[in-house]
């Protein structure tokens, strides 16, 4: 059910994809899902060996790397309807988790509003005229701290349409 390759002839012929969606590059988009081989190839896009699934809504299932938030993280994403911020890629299918999984009945425009990608940021604070170290000299213009902020951006959408980047040899599953 539900799963798209591109025909530059015949248009979409039905096939069984997912949304993976990249919280280092924000990249968010659709790759296809290999029929009846349980959850390899959801292990496979997300490239890890323990896999956690929580619930998208009621119709879809979200499946993500259990060890995603570990030492070193440079990006994660915060999903709205969970209380913890996300590590590493995300896999959103049609289901309970269960199998067969099927192809989302969601546009990836609709899913992609529930998903901030974010990453931290150090912004250096330099020494103004008017600051002293504790022996009295004042260093205008040096680094005197870094402040983290961690900055939000909205997933990024690399087709509205089902893979057709895959269709040209460009894509994920090329």
């Amino acid at each position: 059910m539900g799963h798209a390759i591109y025909d530059n002839e015949k248009g979409w012929d039905m096939k069984n994809v997912a949304y993976l969606l990249d919280p280092e590059t924000t990249l968010f988009r659709t790759v296809e899902v290999a029929d009846g081989t349980g959850l390899a190839p959801i292990f496979s896009l997300l490239g890890c060996r323990l896999v956690q699934m929580i619930r998208f809504d009621d119709s879809h299932a979200l499946f993500l790397d259990d060890e995603g938030l570990r030492d070193g993280i440079t990006a994660f994403t915060v999903f709205a309807s969970y209380p913890q911020p996300l590590g590493g890629k995300i896999v959103l299918i049609r289901g309970d988790g269960s199998e067969p999984h099927f192809s989302p009945s969601i546009k990836i425009e609709d899913a992609a509003v529930h998903f901030k990608c974010c990453r931290p940021v150090l912004d250096p604070v330099f020494v103004t005229a008017d600051d002293a170290t504790p022996k009295g000299l004042i260093l205008p213009g040096a680094l005197a701290d870094l402040k983290v902020r961690i900055e939000q951006r909205p997933p990024m959408l690399m087709d509205g349409r089902h893979d057709v980047y895959r269709a040209r040899g460009d894509g994920l599953n090329s």
